[in-house]
């Protein structure tokens, strides 16, 4: 697995295809726990065909991203593969993006995540 941080946080990946895709997704997410406020790129495009169990781990690291606020998105997904998606039902429940640039740039123009409270400049008398 081949893994390009950006900075802190961004994790871009490029992920080898089944069998070996599962493995290496239980890999990633491991290390994401340690990882903090990081979000993720997965360059799909080694991926032709994605297994149900493949599958199911790539809705647990989006389920782990969302809960710290942060992002996962998929990248360079090939045509059958994004058809697993659609079949499955789960083409919206990932974002999408065309290329590793066009991931890096929805990624740059992102709020930031909504833990922190804004400041309160209400005055009290």
């Amino acid at each position: 697995m081949s893994v390009q941080r950006f900075d802190q946080k961004v994790w871009m990946v490029m992920v080898p295809a089944e069998p070996q895709l599962r493995p290496e997704l239980a890999l990633l997410r491991r290390r994401l726990t340690d990882a903090g406020e990081t979000n993720l790129v997965l360059i799909l495009s080694r991926v032709d065909i994605i297994g149900s169990r493949s599958l199911g781990m790539l809705l647990r690291l989006n389920r782990i991203l969302s809960e710290k606020g942060r992002r996962l998105i998929l990248c360079s997904t090939r045509p059958a593969t994004k058809c697993v998606f659609r079949v499955a039902g789960l083409e919206d429940v990932f974002d999408f993006a065309a290329n590793k640039y066009e991931a890096l740039d929805t990624l740059r123009h992102l709020p930031p995540p909504s833990d922190e409270s804004p400041p309160d400049h209400s005055s009290n008398p």
